[in-house]
């Protein structure tokens, strides 16, 4: 039986919802087929394993004391037990699902750690991780590929506006270049509103980005991933929240949505494009969902998510057991690559080193 390690929490302000997704996803692995190898990430960046994870319940008042803390080490893909500052290998990991939303899993920092471990990752890759989690560089790929999106303007602090904010007035939107969730989000409708919401985003990032605020437009949801016949590609989903921009609230608590979308099928059929090439020219695996602003007939990509909430599976299926077929076939299709990949050559003997040595190899 394979061993299918599932990381999500971490430090970010994610969390609590990254929790939800690792959850659900571990309890949803086909038990005949996997082992599910839980790995919480708490709040302070502690890594810890252990049945008592896979029971939502048990995060309303965790206790660290029933569960085995654990870690990884480059060149090894297996995970080891920490004690007493001794590390012991538990069992090897035939596959990795990345849950993490936000930095340190979502931007592409976990899958780096997993490469190095040589553990093949079900999930997206570092590259595009990376490039889809910060909205500036998303806004540079995009632009490369031809694939419309609002302006942007990057800011490290709030003295930086006067100078460089052009070409879009008032309203506009402040979000932290690399958050989610709608946190750290706000609307504003001038300048001292402005001020104020890149202090507020700047709370939960280095750097904050200004777009123009749409009027009167819709916001469609639109899903991917490869399985064993090519790119499959959801249908679109129209979140609605209270407010014309969704909430936290709205995404997670009080929000509705409408699928099928109740949108003109051109419009659906040129998302649903959009939305396969941009996975497919990225370079992406796993589930991805990209969300999109439809104004006038015209479609502007929003952001990417390379760990979309739930793993966005209801975009897919109706049921539980239909989210289960499409993690067997997302973890076989990965393990199948991974294989591969390792039939590259990956070393390349030159004799060179023969020749380096001595006082030689001080001018280097």
């Amino acid at each position: 039986m394979k061993n299918i390690a599932v990381f999500f929490g971490g430090v970010s302000v994610e969390h609590e919802i990254s929790v939800i997704t690792g959850v659900l996803t571990s309890n949803s692995l086909d038990k005949e087929k996997f082992r599910a190898l839980p790995v919480y990430v708490d709040e302070k960046g502690e890594w810890y394993t252990g049945e008592y994870l896979l029971d939502p319940d048990n995060y309303k008042n965790f206790d660290a004391k029933r569960v085995k803390k654990v870690t990884l080490t480059a060149g090894s893909n297996n995970l080891y037990l920490v004690k007493n500052r001794r590390i012991k290998p538990i069992c090897e990991i035939s596959a990795a699902i990345n849950c993490m939303h936000g930095e340190r899993g979502e931007d592409g920092s976990l899958a780096g750690v997993l490469n190095m471990c040589g553990i093949p990752l079900v999930s997206p890759p570092m590259l595009p991780s990376a490039v889809s989690m910060d909205k500036s560089f998303t806004k540079i790929f995009l632009k490369g590929m031809n694939v419309r999106a609002l302006p942007g303007i990057t800011v490290r602090s709030a003295g930086e506006m006067p100078s460089k904010r052009a070409g879009f007035g008032f309203p506009v939107i402040v979000k932290p270049v690399c958050g989610g969730s709608s946190i750290g989000l706000r609307s504003c409708n001038d300048k001292r509103a402005l001020a104020e919401a890149v202090a507020y985003a700047l709370r939960f990032g280095d750097r904050a980005i200004i777009e123009p605020c749409l009027t009167g437009f819709t916001e469609i949801n639109c899903a991917a991933y490869r399985g064993r016949k090519g790119i499959a590609v959801s249908e679109c989903e129209r979140p609605v929240g209270k407010t014309e921009i969704l909430s936290f609230k709205d995404k997670y608590e009080c929000g509705k949505r409408e699928f099928p979308a109740d949108i003109p099928p051109e419009i659906s059929e040129r998302i649903k494009k959009i939305t396969a090439e941009v996975y497919e020219r990225a370079g992406f695996s796993g589930i991805v969902r990209i969300d999109y602003f439809v104004s006038d007939d015209k479609i502007y990509l929003n952001e990417i998510n390379s760990v979309p909430g739930s793993l966005a599976y209801y975009l897919f299926t109706e049921t539980l057991s239909g989210f289960t077929e499409i993690l067997t076939e997302l973890i076989t299709v990965c393990i199948e690559k991974f294989a591969a990949e390792n039939t590259v050559q990956k070393s390349f003997r030159s004799g060179i080193l023969r020749s380096v040595g001595g006082k030689s190899s001080k001018r280097l």
